[in-house]
């Protein structure tokens, strides 16, 4: 019976041990800086280590009118820039960075068309494993074509063809059904169900 128990206790550890260091894997931030690396290597598993490693996201902050990305790892503080990388792997979510800040986004969905959304927010709620959170900087949601393509804000005025997303919209008019369900929302649950509603073919063609 003592020998079992010994046994076990050991079992136990050694999961418990395999355990932390899983979390501790699943916690770190990879830095990408460029798209390919993240396609090339991408998988069905999102925790799969692509990238840089930099340990744990800390904070983002801005410094010298830039923002910077605060890391932490062995000990040792890492700061990063957002305009020196593509995007970021943090928990198994992938952020990229907009040109517009440039602050990083939270990639959301990837079907005919990307939906991201605030970054500052969603990386408190993953840092924190909060359910919502509020954020000061940026819009609440953007698109882009796919992983490769220019970020825009999920907002389309009408007859408005100069601003970056007037530009994505004349680009890519095969998603009018969407510019129109949006249109100049900032609110996140309609938009995210305009996005659904396009990606399941309930907006129609045109």
């Amino acid at each position: 019976m003592m020998l079992i128990t010994l046994l076990s206790r050991r079992l136990a550890l050694g999961l418990l041990s395999a355990f932390l260091l899983l979390q501790e894997a699943d916690a770190q931030a990879y830095l990408l800086y460029s798209p390919d690396t993240f396609l090339l290597q991408r998988t069905t598993d999102p925790y799969k280590p692509i990238g840089e490693p930099v340990g744990e996201y800390l904070d983002i902050y801005p410094a010298m009118g830039q923002w910077t990305l605060l890391f932490e790892k062995d000990g040792v503080k890492r700061k990063v820039k957002c305009k020196d990388i593509w995007g970021f792997l943090y928990k198994g979510v992938l952020f990229r960075i907009n040109d517009e800040g440039p602050i990083p986004v939270r990639l959301m969905t990837e079907g005919e068309v990307c939906y991201y959304e605030n970054g500052f927010a969603h990386l408190r709620m993953v840092r924190d494993d909060l359910e919502v959170a509020t954020y000061d900087v940026g819009n609440a949601a953007y698109l882009s074509k796919d992983l490769k393509g220019a970020i825009v804000p999920a907002r389309f005025k009408e007859d408005d063809t100069r601003s970056a997303s007037g530009r994505f919209r004349t680009e890519y008019p095969m998603l009018e059904p969407l510019y129109r369900c949006i249109g100049e929302s900032d609110q996140m649950d309609p938009i995210r169900q305009c996005v659904v509603d396009f990606e399941s073919g309930l907006l129609g063609d045109r």
